[in-house]
């Protein structure tokens, strides 16, 4: 026990609590409100009393926007958009204390380029059955929720250190979540799998955002796998986490996630590789190809699971083997929304209006899956350079000395969540916020200088 730091042996108990939320919010859900009341309460109070009002800030909004899903399913949150909005609320704490700064101007364009579709929703709108407030805060919260947490993030200057703390409070809600699914599911005998996205096996909720949120914890777990802890039981602890997130993903037979999670892994390695040293690299390479093995054990055992209709799933097949439609629909949509851009290419048709267009087109109503798609029919022009300019903040940090190791996979995240399922829930939008952190790193001449000088060096100061 000598040997475990403070951090070790806290990091144990949030696991270990964790593992308890799953298991009683399973048996008593009346201890969902609870849950969540808990977690906000904390971390006021972290933000409030602790000098370092950074990491718990992000911290607080990364844990809500991690745990968004797990809450919605369980029924704690009192009305639906909440997670947005907390997310929200943390950000604009902290930036009651850290601020932000002023060369953050282009996030600011980002949210001027929005309001005219609101403009064009309040001119146009004559649907009674629907709320006006309603339909613009169900398309906004989560471009809103990205705005005010890209506006913090915003070369806000971090230690790499304090990000890898980020990183693991995010996962923490994903145990909980787990271990919630896991109990709620029947036994396999009872499931009937089909190449349909599975709700039994999601916990009774969304199987795409479901499978959103075991892809994120599939990633999260990753990076603490290429950079482990010092404490070999919570490595393999970890290594734990990343196999059955991984599996209980492919079980929700929802692609989006796991897609996702893979593309952001591959960016991660190249990336991670080139900047590690050379034992770094040859101790990776090793990991790789052990994870390699695994993931095909994983893979095969969700095979047999499954009969192997997850194979058809990713084939775009059915259960018969027959070709369908690999875009379960959402092609159709999208085609749709393109046929608005085009009615009114400059102002677009309205913040919210995008599913009574589809309606009045085909008699049916469905919210986008895509929210490029949706931008671009219901912002028009004005969509179009908002989304340019979301693209082009992270294309400058490339260009500039920013350093942030998690920043190509954070983006590729926002990227491809928000094509296969909008912005239903705020962490694409939060984990966009968070890649345009400004990462600094420490190095073996600063500890050195640490033990020589008194002087704090200039490069570890910046918190």
């Amino acid at each position: 026990m000598r040997n475990i730091t403070s951090y070790t042996l806290t990091r144990y108990q949030q696991l270990l609590l964790h593992l308890v939320i799953g298991v009683v919010v399973s048996v008593f859900s009346v201890f969902t409100q609870l849950y969540l009341a808990v977690i906000v309460v904390y971390f006021i109070y972290k933000i409030v009393y602790n000098q370092n009002k950074t990491l718990y800030a992000l911290g607080a909004a990364a844990y809500i926007a991690s745990a968004e899903v797990f809450l919605r399913m369980t029924g704690a949150m009192p009305f639906w958009e909440m997670g947005k909005y907390l997310v929200i609320f943390f950000m604009l704490l902290g930036m009651l204390y850290e601020g932000f700064k002023l060369k953050a101007w282009p996030v600011l364009i980002f949210l001027g380029l929005l309001l005219p579709g609101v403009v064009i929703t309040y001119l146009n709108f004559d649907y009674f059955e629907e709320s006006f407030r309603k339909t613009i805060l169900f398309n906004l919260s989560g471009p809103l929720s990205l705005f005010v947490t890209a506006l913090f993030c915003y070369h806000r200057q971090i230690k790499f250190k304090t990000l890898l703390k980020v990183v693991d409070m995010m996962i923490l809600p994903i145990i909980s979540m787990v271990v919630y699914i896991i109990l709620y599911a029947p036994s396999y005998e009872q499931v009937v799998f089909t190449t349909e996205s599975n709700q039994v096996m999601s916990g009774g909720y969304s199987g795409n955002q479901v499978s959103t949120i075991l892809g994120l914890g599939m990633f999260l777990t990753y990076v603490r796998f290429l950079i482990p802890y010092r404490n070999s039981v919570l490595n393999i602890i970890n290594i734990a986490l990343l196999g059955l997130f991984t599996y209980r993903g492919l079980l929700t037979f929802s692609r989006g996630g796991f897609i996702t999670a893979i593309v952001m892994m591959a960016v991660f390695t190249v990336l991670f590789i080139n900047w590690a040293p050379l034992v770094k690299k040859a101790q990776a390479t090793m990991k790789l190809v052990g994870l390699g093995v695994g993931g095909l054990l994983i893979w095969g055992v969700v095979m047999l699971v499954t009969g192997g209709l997850i194979f058809n799933r990713y084939t775009g097949k059915n259960a018969k083997g027959i070709q369908q439609d690999i875009t379960t629909g959402r092609g159709d949509i999208i085609s749709e929304e393109l046929s608005a851009f085009l009615e009114d290419p400059f102002l677009g048709i309205g913040v919210g209006m995008g599913k009574f267009f589809r309606y009045e087109l085909d008699g049916e109503i469905a919210a986008s899956h895509n929210e490029v798609a949706r931008m671009i029919a219901e912002h028009g022009l004005f969509g179009i350079l908002a989304l340019a300019i979301l693209l082009l903040i992270p294309l400058g940090f490339l260009l500039s000395k920013n350093r942030n190791l998690l920043m190509l996979p954070f983006v590729a995240f926002w990227f491809l969540t928000i094509n296969h399922s909008a912005m239903r829930v705020a962490l694409p939008g939060f984990m966009y916020g968070l890649a345009l952190l400004n990462v600094t790193y420490a190095s073996k001449k600063t500890k050195k200088s640490k033990i020589k000088t008194a002087p704090v060096p200039r490069q570890q100061a910046v918190a």
